[in-house]
């Protein structure tokens, strides 16, 4: 039983992580340049889904103006300015040729390594939380990032997933159907949420029923917010997979490889959480009680979000 369920959890957690961050065909970033009529020429772009995105211009030519062949910037709003170009000679206009590209996250990462999470469970729940190994490595020969760090829990009992940090639901899969008639060893027909930190890491969180979540994509989530229900794997355990990362700036603009040569973009944290023993780092395979206290929920939050949690009396 030990083996079948850490394939289980190999499985779904490298199926997650090595989905590549490009986004080409979607058209998510649009990047347009306007000329005025002061001879300077500015770059706007607009975007269609929540999350930062990391979006690069390169110029081919340049002439009468003055800057970098590459402009990189991360763009969290659904529009603005890019850039602007003034004119060296103010009589003529600028010329210029550029393609663009963009990829999902934040490359630009201010990671605060002691923060601590909450355990992803309500107050009080007591589970075993395991570290799941990589299939890519494990199963295809290839690299194993560095700083690999999944987490993940079964229960006959604990089904219900909270929020570990306040952030912003930037992707949300919600396709796949409980089996409960197949017995697998693994799937990788898993729904799962990603959510986006106020200091560039992202939370990951896979294994939901369909249906079952009770945010959506451009949400905002607190800590200790209820993000969904766990399916019953095979009908027997309920089984969820989760990991805090950020984004490696070298590696977002990389292209799709095959399993065996890709390298994941993500840098994985070994984080702090808030324990009814304290805040700890975990110790795979071992026991651990959610805990939370109202300086971690509102340690984000503005002042008029904290005004009216009090009013709601949430905490």
């Amino acid at each position: 039983m030990k083996n079948h369920y850490q394939l289980i959890t190999s499985i779904i957690l490298i199926v997650v992580s090595c989905a590549t961050p490009l986004q080409a065909q979607d058209r998510t970033v649009e990047v347009t340049s306007v000329r005025n009529d002061n001879k300077s020429v500015d770059f706007f772009y607009t975007k269609n889904k929540p999350g930062s995105y990391t979006v690069k211009i390169e110029f081919n030519s340049l002439s009468n103006t003055s800057t970098s062949l590459l402009h990189e910037q991360v763009v969290e709003g659904n529009s603005g300015r890019l850039l602007s170009l003034k004119p060296t000679n103010s009589e003529l206009g600028i010329g210029y040729g550029y393609k663009t590209s963009y990829a999902f996250g934040n490359s630009e990462p201010k990671v605060d390594s002691l923060f601590q999470y909450l355990l992803p469970f309500k107050k009080g729940t007591q589970i075993t939380i395991y570290e799941s190994s990589n299939l890519n490595e494990k199963y295809f020969g290839a690299e194993k990032p560095e700083s690999w760090k999944s987490y993940s829990t079964n229960s006959k009992t604990v089904d219900s997933v909270f929020a570990m940090r306040k952030g912003i639901v930037v992707n949300l899969k919600n396709e796949f159907q409980n089996d409960t008639i197949t017995k697998m060893l693994y799937t990788s027909k898993t729904n799962s949420i990603q959510i986006e930190h106020e200091d560039g890491t992202y939370a990951s969180y896979s294994g939901f029923k369909k249906d079952s979540f009770k945010v959506k994509l451009g949400d905002i989530v607190y800590p200790n917010t209820m993000l969904g229900t766990l399916a019953n794997f095979n009908n027997e355990k309920y089984i969820l997979h989760f990991s805090i990362y950020y984004f490696d700036k070298n590696r977002m603009f990389e292209s799709s490889k095959s399993l065996r040569a890709s390298k994941t973009p993500h840098v994985y944290l070994t984080p702090y959480f808030y324990t009814a023993a304290g805040a700890i780092k975990i110790i795979p395979k071992n026991s651990f009680t959610a805990d939370c206290n109202e300086s971690i929920i509102i340690k984000e939050m503005s002042k008029r979000e904290i005004k009216q949690l009090l009013k709601n009396k949430e905490i």
